[in-house]
């Protein structure tokens, strides 16, 4: 038990500090639309095509879990303060590319380890709008590259390895917004980082 504890801070320190914002990595939006460009190439394109019954009843459980996440007040708010602990950007700003954006991530630090689990996504994702307001367009799910040697899956999905800087496995789930590139695709054309301050 000591260990597994360990090994956990461990894996939440380094992922911690791969929030804040290095010489290295990126950190404004053009960038971090370049970084996360750079990272197609890598994207196994699955082609989501009809949802089973299956899938489409897990992702209205999705929906139904993270609902109150439309405000993002309760989403950013500690879980001490009755809010979903979605406290940090990771990565920071808005993640676009050619192929669409993703928004901006918020996550619970306290969610990331190697395991996945549906009804306790890592990250929220949202979409910046014209008056300052924030929708959430979906979440995201993430284990640390170095706690799984394989990628992790979910719903019958294979995650995505990231690289550098974001060192992570990853799937999303297009739950709050259509996606033309399917339900678990990397980008989505009808998301945009424009409002973006």
């Amino acid at each position: 038990m000591r260990q597994r504890h360990l090994f956990l801070a461990a894996a939440a320190v380094s992922l911690t500090a791969a929030c804040s914002p290095t010489p290295e990595a990126p950190t404004t939006t053009a960038q971090m639309s370049m970084s996360h460009a750079s990272h197609a190439g890598m994207i196994r394109v699955t082609n989501n095509g009809d949802l089973t019954a299956e899938q489409k009843q897990a992702i209205a459980q999705v929906k139904q879990v993270t609902e109150r996440f439309h405000d993002i007040a309760i989403a950013t708010r500690p879980t001490s303060q009755g809010g979903g602990g979605y406290t940090q950007q990771f990565p920071v700003g808005c993640a676009a590319s050619p192929d669409g954006a993703q928004g901006f991530h918020y996550l619970n630090p306290d969610l990331v380890d190697a395991n996945v689990e549906l009804l306790r996504p890592e990250l929220v994702m949202y979409e910046p709008g014209p008056n300052g307001q924030m929708n959430l367009v979906g979440v995201d799910y993430i284990v640390p590259l170095s706690l799984s040697a394989t990628a992790p899956t979910l719903l019958g999905q294979p995650f995505t390895a990231l690289g550098p800087p974001l060192n992570v496995w990853a799937l999303h789930i297009w739950g709050w917004r259509p996606n033309p590139s399917g339900m678990f695709g990397l980008w989505n054309p009808k998301v945009s980082c424009a409002n973006a301050q």
